[in-house]
């Protein structure tokens, strides 16, 4: 997606919030920076099970920005009805991750809306000086990202459209095309899949064969047979798992991203259930070494 086509649907979002859009748009317009990329309606998250949503994120800067409207008081509670999605939940920032938020006031008088615009802009400007923000993060490749920090973080923005793309781009592989849902990987001398589930939810069962669940904590998947002809694969307590989920974005494309490198803990008498714990939140990547460790 250009990046015109990007703004006009992230601004596009808030269409039927007067104040809110006039202020997002308002504030965009005073920060006059192309290099910085906004996000609307983004949730951050408190808890396992506790979201509320900010009007509009920054993720390079890590600053939100919240429109304290007087007929519409965004609290906890209230957020908490809505159903998210689960590209919602693992976008989500957290919230102790040094998160700030700027607040501005709808119902100032104009004179005073238009000041308080003014400075939240100024600071938003200070922010990418600061972080010497010269392009989108979305425009710094996976491997540029990696060589810079040495790492892989579920907190990254990263997304890929195929498999091959994570197979080739991150590990190693020169893969055309490539149909299975995993691939293996040598990390510390141990054999590690690196997996490509799609995450279900209880409204929705994305395949006909293997359902696959993530707690609300994110620590925890949940591998379902639900097979028709009996089969079933056998597996060891303790295989290891680098993950990166299937799921839709909310402009309506699937992609993957990683969610963390998990442990297989359990697995039922009826071998139909497997269960694991994830152990860690990065894939450490040396390119010039080509090793993985996690």
């Amino acid at each position: 997606m250009d990046k015109v086509t990007y703004l006009i649907k992230t601004f596009s979002r808030t269409k039927r919030k007067d104040y809110e859009n006039y202020i997002l748009n308002a504030l965009w317009q005073r920060i006059d920076c192309l290099n910085i990329r906004p996000v609307t309606q983004q949730y951050v998250r408190v808890s396992a099970d506790k979201y509320y949503l900010i009007d509009l994120f920054f993720p390079q800067i890590n600053m939100g920005i919240e429109v304290d409207e007087a007929f519409h008081k965004k609290t906890i509670e209230s957020d908490l009805k809505r159903v998210l999605t689960m590209e919602q939940k693992l976008s989500a920032v957290r919230e102790d991750r040094l998160f700030e938020v700027k607040r501005i006031d709808a119902t100032l008088p104009l004179q005073a809306l238009t000041e308080r615009i003014q400075d939240v802009a100024e600071e938003i400007k200070a922010k990418i000086i600061a972080y010497d923000i010269k392009k989108w993060d979305t425009d710094v490749s996976v491997k540029e990202w990696i060589e810079k920090n040495g790492f892989l973080s579920i907190d990254d923005f990263y997304r890929f459209r195929l498999i091959t793309d994570v197979a080739n781009q991150l590990f190693f592989k020169k893969y055309k095309g490539y149909q299975q849902a995993g691939f293996n990987m040598t990390v510390a001398d141990k054999s590690v899949e690196v997996w490509f589930p799609t995450i279900s939810t209880g409204e929705k069962e994305e395949h006909n064969q293997w359902l696959n669940y993530l707690d609300d904590s994110w620590c925890v998947l949940t591998e379902k047979n639900i097979r028709q002809d009996g089969k079933a694969a056998y597996h060891d307590v303790g295989e290891l798992r680098i993950v990166f989920a299937k799921i839709r974005d909310h402009f309506g494309k699937f992609s993957y991203r990683y969610i963390g490198n998990f442990k297989l803990d359990s697995i039922s008498a009826d071998l139909k259930i497997r269960k694991y714990t994830k152990i860690s939140e990065k894939v450490y990547i040396d390119y010039k070494k080509e090793t993985i460790t996690i």
